[in-house]
């Protein structure tokens, strides 16, 4: 979409806050040959989503997302003295070590200002420290639906964990989504997380698999247990309530700026 700005086939794009950091296109934005617009059109709440029918491993997702948090707000850091990295999966999900995505992946602030630089969190995506936030959740298409859709295979005999644990190789299988051709970068950080967390540290225990956005492979591939978990999927009331899907705590928003000649 961006090239479309260069070759003048449009002078106005509607395009990712991210797709932006560190582009040829913030470059012609800072010389002043570009105009950023102060507007966001939406605020789409990006999270991870898995099966619904095992709340341990939807758990597991989500508070791997909130270790990060809590590292923020703690003052815990990317510390790689403190990274075990030993590959040792725990078959009880109680016993996993968060901490781990913290000291091997980063904070929360940490791995935003890596791929995005400092000075780039907007209001919605720093920690919130007292101060009110309610944020109303996109429904998406709540009259109408896709029935050739195959909502769910078999549940997974002893769950996903006991599935990741006995893999060979002992990898996580982590699905991305691809928004503008480009890969949100946090949502393969928050992979390389959740395979810290789960394997004690080696944050590098992880396949990736990306998927075009809006695209139903995604979720058919999570439904047929080909990935465990999908990452860089907006909120979505549809995904939740009629497709059996569980989405974790959102981990970024997702400005939409206009750019304008």
């Amino acid at each position: 979409m961006i090239a479309m700005m260069f070759n003048d086939t449009c002078n106005v794009i509607g395009v990712e806050e991210f797709s932006i950091f560190d582009s040829e296109l913030e470059k012609l934005i800072k010389s002043g040959e570009y105009v950023l617009g102060n507007k966001s059109l939406t605020k789409e709440p990006l999270s991870a989503v898995t099966r619904n029918e095992d709340r341990e491993w939807s758990d597991i997702v989500t508070w791997a997302i909130r270790a990060l948090i809590q590292g923020e707000m703690n003052g815990l850091m990317r510390n790689p003295q403190l990274c075990n990295n030993d590959t040792i999966l725990e078959s009880n999900s109680t016993r996993l070590n968060y901490d781990q995505s913290v000291y091997c992946v980063g904070n929360y602030g940490e791995i935003f200002n890596r791929r995005f630089g400092e000075n780039k969190r907007s209001s919605m995506n720093t920690i919130n420290k007292g101060s009110p936030m309610i944020y109303s959740t996109p429904l998406g298409d709540i009259f109408g639906t896709n029935n050739d859709f195959q909502v769910m295979d078999e549940m997974i005999d002893g769950g996903v964990l006991k599935r990741v644990k006995s893999r060979k190789g002992d990898v996580l299988r982590c699905g991305v989504v691809v928004s503008f051709d480009d890969v949100n970068i946090t949502s393969v950080d928050y992979c390389h997380v959740l395979a810290a967390a789960l394997f004690n540290g080696d944050f590098e225990a992880v396949e990736f698999l990306t998927f075009r956005e809006n695209d139903d492979v995604a979720y058919e591939s999570l439904s047929h247990g080909i990935i465990d978990a999908l990452a860089g999927t907006v909120v979505n009331f549809e995904g939740d309530v009629d497709r059996g899907f569980s989405y974790s705590t959102p981990y970024y928003y997702r400005d939409k700026e206009s750019s304008v000649e």
